[in-house]
């Protein structure tokens, strides 16, 4: 997955149309897509602003490996879990599914 998949993956997860993610970072639409679609690097400052908005590290964005030492999907789920809607628990235990299948996918294909 590339950095702009990324990035079109969380802003679907987040329910949000490019317009309004290019709202919330301050840059416009055409940005968005060109991200999306690798076309055009990510700032720094960007970079950052990205992940604090999906509440992911700038590592996921960029598509650094998890910790050679096992999978790390999460150390924990935050107290506000529990106070989360069933519909976005359920995006969360999806999302948790997501990053265990890529996981056991890239340590199959280094075995490979």
């Amino acid at each position: 997955m590339t950095n702009g998949q990324r990035i079109a993956y969380l802003r679907k997860q987040k329910r949000e149309s490019q317009s309004e993610l290019a709202k919330a970072m301050n840059v416009s639409p055409s940005t968005i897509g060109m991200w999306e679609t690798n076309q055009r690097a990510i700032k720094d400052n960007d970079l950052s602003n990205l992940a604090d908005h999906f509440n992911v590290t700038t590592d996921y964005i960029l598509g650094r490996p998890e910790p050679k030492d096992g999978l790390r999907v999460a150390a924990h789920l935050s107290d506000d879990y529990d106070s989360l809607p069933e519909s976005q628990k359920r995006e969360v235990q999806e999302y948790i599914k997501f990053k265990t299948a890529q996981y056991r996918k890239e340590q199959q294909d280094k075995k490979d």
